[in-house]
Order: structure tokens, then sequence, then C-alpha cells
């Protein structure tokens, strides 16, 4: 997967959030989105992930153009992000949290926990993280 986002621009009542844009995601990578505060690091991860829609620009996936006007959508073509200030509930587990709002499920609907749990222990041991899914 090729994931390129292009002349990416967006205001906020005149205030200039981000202007002429340009990222680009390969499949199997990891990518640091750093800069400082005000930079519009948020504002890019929630344009790519259909939350705030860009004034300009365009979304590219494996070259062909994307319009992402609501979360669903970014999910449908297998674009996430875990956000820096995400909403983290001290109630549900390490992998509810995680999978909030987006649960995996099996054939006949079920919320299939073991994938779930599976998949945010392969998660933490990618990012060398000393918790396990089920603390909370």
């Amino acid at each position: 997967m090729k994931l390129e986002l292009k002349n990416i621009s967006k205001n906020f009542h005149g205030v200039k959030a981000l202007q002429n844009v340009d990222f680009q995601l390969k499949e199997n990578s990891i990518h640091a989105l750093l800069g400082e505060n005000g930079a519009g690091k948020s504002t890019l991860v929630k344009i790519l992930c259909g939350v705030y829609q860009p004034d300009s620009g365009s979304i590219h996936l494996n070259n062909q153009q994307q319009t992402i006007s609501n979360p669903a959508i970014s999910l449908s073509l297998g674009i996430s992000a875990i956000h820096q200030e995400s909403v983290m509930f001290d109630e549900l587990t390490v992998t509810e949290n995680i999978f909030i709002g987006n649960h995996l499920t099996k054939s006949n609907r079920l919320i299939d926990w073991g994938l779930m749990e599976s998949k945010t222990k392969q998660l933490l041991e990618e990012l060398e993280a000393n918790i396990e899914p089920n603390e909370k």
C-alpha cells in the first residue's frame, strides 16, 4: 500500500493550520510525525483519518485519488492512526482502548477478543512496550 497526501492545506477561521503539505507513507513501515506545538501534526492526521476535510490538496491510495469524508471511509480503506492524545479510558484494558469503536469480529459478528488481544500483543512487542494487552 502506498499512501500520499499532496499539497494539503487547511484553515480554521482564517488561521493556516496546514499549507501545501506533502506526506508519503509506505506499507510495512512506521512513521513519526514530529513538529512544534501548533505545527499542524494532529490536523494532518485528522484529515488522513476523515475527521477533517482539507481545504485543498489530495489524498492518493495506491495512486488513486480518494475522498475521505469520514472516519468510516478511512477505516474501510485500511487507514487508521494511534493519536498521541487519544482519549483513553482508565476502566478499559489496553486492548479495549486500542480497538474502541473498531472491534474485530468473527464470521458470526461477535467480537473476536482473542484476535484483538493477539494483535495488541504484537503491536506492543513491536513498540517494545512493557505492558500486557489486558492491563488497565
